[in-house]
């Protein structure tokens, strides 16, 4: 006889944690983990064949509420966070999903799974049979023995087999004691997931070797005098109470009052009529295939279990995760179990003396033994820079629950106090060891790794071999909330927990003095480290149940979350650029900079300062007496971009001739003289920083350097672009969406006239110069296109009579004729214009076509300009906020399709509607068309457009040939 016990609420968080969010097409009904359930159901009941063929079958469940361990100790399990909200409705379903596997359910009100597993075991166990618990809990391990009882563990971890299975060997290992001396060693070392005490300062270690010399827990206590270290043996004294409570809490219960007999879990085959129907309710195709084909049968000749297709009706909050919030009533949904865990997570004390500094081997493998029990961890890395292409670790920060956080020191040095390192400082462990102990935990798809700004940790860790994954962002969750407003750590933590966080400055100074990390002694940096991870957790388990409180759950786990490895393995790519050709435009610049100069003197009649708004107004406003002049708040006359654009427009030569100097200066330091300082010395690259979290929109800005503000419709812009080359025997593709803003525009604004020429490939700007002026097509005067041309655009950004006349030279009567003519010929628009100026109003943001919340304060301002300003925003955001989650939508996509295709195509950079790649010259043909379509394919399935979206990509040496 085999038995089989699966400890099914580890398969169900499992499940969670491993896979993507996943609802019910027909109603929104969480149902992710279900589905990784099922799949993992099913695939163990594959794995077990041949000799491992189970004769009996069950599947525990833990009973929601106390058991008898609460009443030894009531702080049992105490810290344990609220299973997340999209979860809750999920439990039921799981149950439902092992009966229909035709397995026992098992659950029982007042005891643990782990006692039922254990009392089924040992009475197998009592019948001379084999048992296999299916589990990675270290609590079963005192289960395990030669004969009859061991563990496997299913979970797929890189670089041991996907069916690990544990016997007194992997326990030894484990606990450096035999499986009948687990509980003894779980006594005296404790456990911080359950919040068993323990004895203070005794690690597992320590425990074993305590165990082994004496033999049990109570000789060690009847003899606790005999023991030669002074602190050790006063603090198991002291603590012997504490010793026998844990003990009781962390041994099984093998008599357990079981209310199914064991002969009742003979295992019985699939059946199609329990099943099938099962799994067409959930909407799970790709595995009701593969099940059928195994039962051979037609799963079209099943319907759906009516009680659970309707079940996401019935469940508070399901509907939630997909289709925003549930109306407040009372204190039940989402936003009062968003509110308990906040009051919940604030009521933990953040003490920095409880954070651990893990100095050796024996410290950090009970660390990752938590990690593993918890099935998440919160990470964060420091290092020396802000650049993680070049900056060095310096050490690891870990969290697995509030107030339980660690730092591991590798890489900090000697001098603390100068700018002069020396060696590595003492008390630290040895990085590779480190690394190479953290890597499993890191890599394993079922462990969640948690972080803020977590593709600065991705970048700096695969460069020390580390591909940290799967992974969630507390700084993309609050933008999915709250959209670009204040995300760093410290604004987060002050506003969701009161709680003030040490600033880096308070440890390494500032200015020119300002101490690297490495240099920061230990004990002071453990101390900020370690409250950076134990404060990114409390923020994930705040802001997590508030992404399905605010109905933005999708937002999250489809548009910013997965963006971020993309990211991460761009900018660790970077892009080469020609020193030569920087250097020969720089020269360039300076020398046109400097005829600028002298040309702005003589027509000034003076030699003045050109950088010097004081000396430049001065001279325009007051000694040449110009008209429209305004002043600042200090006195000075405004001399912006704007007023010297006014004036160049009116002919004042001076104005033209600061702007042509201001521009060629501008491109001199900002990109010819800045960029050779960017490359990077390892890698002989330029790397930018993509921030997925500061445009409200959804863009993407790059900074560190700025590579997506090179101008594209100056010849000085795209010399500057001619720099940037591919590397020998590649070429760069560019490929671009055409007029992607104008066309989310006639979808979203029904504009059926805009959405035909679309579709027919026409000229837009010349049919809507055609509609609005009643001239053809054929012939047109190229002056009436480019006023269409200029309305096209203008409308996106919610344009003024005035600012179209300022861009066409024209009056603003006429301008103001313009515009009314286009909104009589596409009364679409103007009823989109007033939508959105009435939704901002009403609710204080408006949404892309994806459910992007773009916020906006302030909205009933009674200041006019700042109404007017806000008003035209919201008309441009949901249509820019569009075409930025399309294009995100793209990436996220791209690198999979051009693998699948085995087309080698690297993505380099993203400038806000193109992307850029490089690939080897012979592939190039291969690799155009496959991602123009994923671009052009990106909307769906989510949403299919009601105009087609079009892609231009060419291959060339250098990215201006490429454009």
């Amino acid at each position: 006889m085999h038995l089989v016990l699966v400890d099914g609420s580890s398969f169900i968080f499992r499940a969670y944690h491993a896979l993507p969010p996943l609802t019910r097409k027909s109603d929104g009904l969480p149902v992710g983990a279900v589905s990784g359930f099922c799949n993992m159901l099913f695939k163990l009941g594959e794995d077990l064949k041949g000799e491992n063929e189970p004769t009996h079958f069950a599947v525990i469940f833990d009973y929601s509420g106390t058991s008898f361990r609460n009443d030894l100790y009531d702080q049992y399990k105490a810290h344990r966070p609220e299973a997340p909200e999209d979860l809750v409705p999920q439990f039921p379903l799981t149950r439902a999903a092992t009966r229909a596997f035709c397995l026992p359910s098992i659950e029982q009100e007042g005891y643990e799974a782990d006692d039922i597993i254990a009392t089924y075991a040992c009475q197998m166990r009592d019948r001379g049979g084999k048992v296999t618990i299916v589990s990675s809990d270290k609590d079963m391990m005192q289960l395990i023995d030669d004969d009859h009882i061991q563990m496997l563990d299913t979970i797929a971890r890189p670089g041991q087999p996907p069916l690990r299975w544990m016997g007194p060997d992997e326990v030894m290992k484990k606990f450096g004691v035999t499986p009948d001396k687990v509980v003894d060693v779980q006594a005296l070392c404790g456990d911080p997931v359950d919040n068993v005490p323990g004895i203070p300062g005794i690690g597992v270690k320590t425990a074993a070797l305590l165990i082994n010399e004496y033999g049990d827990l109570e000789t060690l206590l009847a003899r606790a005098s005999e023991i030669k270290q002074q602190k050790r043996r006063e603090s198991i004294i002291e603590h012997a109470d504490l010793a026998r409570i844990s003990r009781k809490l962390v041994e099984l219960d093998c008599n357990t009052p079981v209310e199914i007999p064991l002969d009742d879990l003979v295992r019985q085959p699939l059946d199609a009529k329990s099943l099938m129907p099962f799994l067409k309710a959930m909407e799970f195709t790709s595995i009701t295939r593969r099940i059928a084909a195994l039962l051979d049968v037609d799963p079209d000749d099943f319907e759906a279990d009516p009680e659970l297709a309707a079940r996401g009706a019935s469940i508070p909050g399901a509907i939630a995760v997909s289709e925003g919030p549930s109306p407040a009533s009372g204190t039940s949904g989402p936003d009062a179990h968003a509110e308990a865990v906040l009051e919940k997570i604030r009521a933990i004390p953040c003490r920095h003396e409880d954070y651990e500094i893990v100095r050796d081997a024996d410290a950090l493998a009970a660390w990752i033994a938590d990690i593993v029990d918890t099935g998440h961890v919160a990470v964060d890395t420091e290092t020396t820079g802000l650049d993680n292409q070049a900056a060095d670790l310096v050490g690891i920060c870990l969290a697995t629950r509030p107030g339980r956080a660690c730092y591991i020191p590798l890489g900090h040095v000697t001098g603390e106090g100068d700018m002069f390192g020396g060696g590595l400082a003492e008390g630290q462990m040895d990085m590779r060891t480190a690394l190479d102990m953290l890597r499993p935990v890191l890599e394993d798809p079922a462990i969640l790794k948690i972080g803020q700004n977590v593709k600065y940790d991705l970048g700096i860790l695969v460069r020390y071999g580390i591909v940290m994954a799967p992974i969630d962002d507390t700084l993309l969750m609050s933008y999915a909330l709250d959209g670009a407003r204040n995300n760093s750590m410290d604004a987060l933590a002050d506003k969701y927990l009161s709680h003030t966080c040490l600033k880096f400055t308070d440890l390494a100074g500032t200015g020119k003095n300002q101490l690297t990390f490495d240099r920061i002694a230990i004990d002071t940096a453990s101390r900020y480290a370690a409250e950076d991870a134990d404060i990114t957790l409390r923020l994930w388990q705040v802001l997590k149940p508030r992404l399905v409180a605010q109905g933005v759950t999708t937002v999250y786990e489809t548009l910013d979350r997965p963006l971020t490895p993309v990211l991460a393995r761009m900018e660790a790519r970077g892009i080469t650029v020609d020193r030569q050709i920087l250097s020969r435009l720089s020269g360039d610049f300076a020398q046109r900079a400097a005829a600028f100069e002298e040309q702005a003197y003589e027509l000034a009649g003076e030699r003045f300062n050109l950088g010097s708004p004081k000396q430049l107004g001065d001279i325009l406003f007051g000694r040449m007496g110009l008209e429209g002049g305004t002043k600042t708040k200090t006195g000075a006359w405004a001399t912006g971009a704007s007023v010297l654009d006014d004036l160049a427009a009116k002919g004042v030569p001076l104005a033209q001739t600061v702007l042509d100097w201001r521009g060629v200066s501008k491109l001199k330091s900002t990109y010819t003289d800045a960029l050779p300082g960017y490359v990077n010395q390892r890698t002989q690259r330029v790397h930018t920083s993509y921030n997925q979290a500061s445009v409200a929109t959804g863009r993407l800005s790059s900074n560190e350097p700025n590579l997506q503000n090179i101008p594209i419709r100056t010849e000085d812009g795209r010399k500057i672009r001619n720099a940037f080359i591919a590397t020998p025997g590649n070429v760069l593709i560019s490929a671009d969406y055409s007029q992607i803003e104008l066309r989310v525009l006639a979808h979203i604004a029904d504009i059926q006239s805009l959405r035909d020429a679309f579709e027919e490939g026409l000229d837009i700007h010349a049919m809507t110069a055609s509609e609005m002026f009643g001239v053809p097509i054929a012939g047109m005067d190229p002056m009436i296109r480019r006023r269409a041309k200029a309305i096209n655009f203008g409308i996106i950004y919610g344009i003024s009579a005035f600012g179209l006349a300022n861009q066409l030279g024209i009056s603003r009567g006429e301008a103001g004729e313009y515009i009314k003519t286009y909104f009589a010929r596409f009364p679409g628009i103007q009823d989109y214009m007033s939508e959105q100026r009435r939704i901002v109003k009403a609710q204080g943001y408006v949404s892309t076509i994806f459910g992007r919340r773009i916020p906006f304060e302030n909205v009933n301002t009674k200041n006019p300009s700042e109404r007017a300003f806000i008003e035209r925003a919201s008309i441009n955001a949901p249509i820019q906020g569009s075409a930025a989650d399309i294009i995100r939508r793209a990436m996220i996509r791209m690198e999979r399709v051009l693998a699948d295709e085995n087309v080698p195509a690297d993505m380099l950079l993203q400038v806000h509607d193109e992307l850029i790649f490089e690939a080897p010259a012979d592939k190039a043909e291969q690799a155009i068309p496959i991602i123009k379509r994923v671009m052009e394919g990106a909307p769906e399935p989510a949403l299919r457009l009601s105009v087609p979206l079009s892609v231009e990509a060419k291959a060339a040496s250098n990215w201006d040939e490429a454009h």
